[in-house]
């Protein structure tokens, strides 16, 4: 099942939590205190029966003072926006509540969890986006919370998109489960970054388990369902996500028992998904910053050789371009450690517009489900026919991308299925590097710990290997980065397994 959710499903993915509130008046009804009604202030003494003043001593007294620690880095900006209503509760007292403070304490809550279970010390601020910088090293994390609809000026939209391009990640948390945040943080993520695509999380994503698997969570109206997390990625990374189900309550161990519609997670499930997306987006930050810094398609050399290597990557309809800038580094590797000395390009190309038959090669990665048009089947399909070679690989190792693999590929050539290449294979064998044992990331060592060879699975077309399939990431080592909980080739094995790969296609 495709997971995107384009700008024209908003409405009908929103439905369902609305149903939820029909007897709401207005978004109004998400905008009340959460937590206890508040005391009663205590009656002031009379003056007459205030104590006197204690008399100091003569001489200070000496004494030691510890020196104050230094304060933890902001890992959090808690982002300041909206309006505020006021609440007479029966006793009489008001409370204000504000839009993006309905939970005052939800980020310290999580932040002292974090440092109890994960020892990170980080802290939280208060950030208002005027006047942000958009410096995703100053403040890695930016945190929306609220009950009623998000309404960004173009300004606003204009910094966010800079902080997510630059490698930082958003929080969009609907604190009481209100459908009104949750449809506006969707439609405001899709105007930010009108070119990504909105997706749910799928159940083996990293995200979802960087300290704790969280497959089986709790909310006030479902026991043991999946998480629910709405994300657009930056390349690989998760770089935003919207949560229909309330997390910042559930971080504060406190209920909005005012708001009769309300859905959220219950306190240990908040906590646990709370700290995955703490750890992921510690663990992936250098990678959101290797993503900004990353020439990703460039002309370079081109003058220089009228004939260059080209590498060609395929635009899908999923998640395709996810690692920026690793297919330059995979082919500087290769100029800088193969005798045959070539001129390499990158190129993108749509394979039912471009002229596709001037590439020697294809490359298609991704992470997400995607969808082959019979325009596009039909392209692929000649362009395989006529001598040219498809490398396919899975970004992450997950497992939606690979049964999208299986089943586009049975749309090209119906009649023929993907088969694991042997040992001897001359990919392995005959190529610049002999491939007999590789190191994997310590994901894939701690799920297959008596895997040690290369895992290529690959296609004949007339008797010849045409196309060749990586179940695990090659990508993310090409880049270099560390991705946690990625499935695949360590670093210096996946550059020596793409040069194997690309030579094998130039020379077959």
């Amino acid at each position: 099942m495709n997971q995107r959710l384009t700008c024209g499903r908003l409405a009908a993915v929103s439905l369902l939590l609305f149903a939820t509130a029909a007897h709401a008046v207005s978004e109004d009804d998400f905008l009340k205190p959460v937590g206890l009604p508040p005391k009663a202030k205590p009656q002031m003494r009379q003056g007459g029966e205030a104590l006197p003043p204690l008399p100091l001593p003569a001489t200070p007294l000496r004494r030691s003072e510890k020196k104050r620690p230094p304060s933890p880095s902001t890992l959090i900006g808690k982002v300041i926006w909206g309006s505020y209503l006021d609440y007479t509760w029966e006793n009489g007292m008001i409370t204000r509540v504000f839009d993006w403070n309905m939970v005052p304490a939800d980020c310290q809550s999580l932040l002292r969890a974090c440092y109890k279970h994960l020892n990170m010390d980080y802290k939280v601020e208060a950030t208002p986006l005027a006047g942000f910088n958009a410096t995703p090293a100053e403040i890695p994390v930016l945190y929306f919370s609220g009950g009623r609809s998000l309404n960004f000026t173009d300004a606003e939209r204009e910094t966010l998109r800079r902080y997510l391009l630059a490698g930082g990640m958003v929080w969009f948390d609907s604190v009481v489960g209100s459908p009104y945040f949750y449809k506006s943080a969707l439609t405001e993520l899709s105007r930010t970054l009108p070119e990504a695509q909105i997706r749910r999380l799928p159940e083996d994503h990293p995200l979802l388990h960087m300290v704790d698997d969280t497959v089986k969570l709790s909310t006030k109206t479902k026991q043991e369902m999946l998480p629910v997390l709405d994300a657009v990625h930056i390349g690989s990374r998760v770089a935003a996500v919207v949560s229909p189900y309330g997390l910042g309550a559930g971080w504060d161990n406190t209920a909005p028992e005012l708001i009769k519609q309300a859905d959220y997670y219950d306190a240990p499930s908040a906590l646990r998904l709370g700290m995955n997306l703490v750890a992921y987006a510690m663990g992936y930050f250098r990678v959101g910053q290797a993503h900004a810094k990353a020439q990703i398609y460039s002309d370079e050399d081109a003058q220089a050789n009228a004939d260059p290597v080209v590498f060609a990557q395929v635009r899908t309809s999923g998640v395709w371009n996810t690692e920026p800038g690793a297919a330059n580094n995979l082919l500087r590797f290769m100029k800088k450690n193969l005798s045959v000395k070539a001129t390499y390009l990158t190129r993108t190309v749509k394979l039912d517009t471009d002229p596709i038959a001037d590439y020697s090669f294809l490359y298609l990665s991704g992470i997400s489900d995607f969808h082959f048009d019979e325009a596009e089947v039909r392209a692929l399909r000649g362009y395989l026919a006529g001598g040219g070679f498809l490398i396919i690989d899975n970004s992450l190792g997950l497992d939606e991308f690979g049964r999208a693999v299986y089943r586009e590929m049975k749309k090209v050539f119906p009649t023929t299925d993907f088969k694991k290449l042997p040992a001897d294979h001359a990919l392995f064998a005959q190529g610049p590097f002999t491939l007999d044992r590789v190191r994997y990331t310590l994901a894939t060592r701690a799920k297959f710990p008596s895997l040690v060879a290369p895992v290529l699975e690959g296609i004949q077309i007339d008797g010849q290997t045409r196309v060749i399939y990586s179940p695990f990431d090659m990508a993310a080592g090409w880049q270099g980065d560390d991705h946690p909980l990625a499935y695949g080739y360590e670093n210096g094995d996946a550059l020596r397994l793409g040069a194997n790969l690309i030579t094998f296609c130039l020379t077959h």
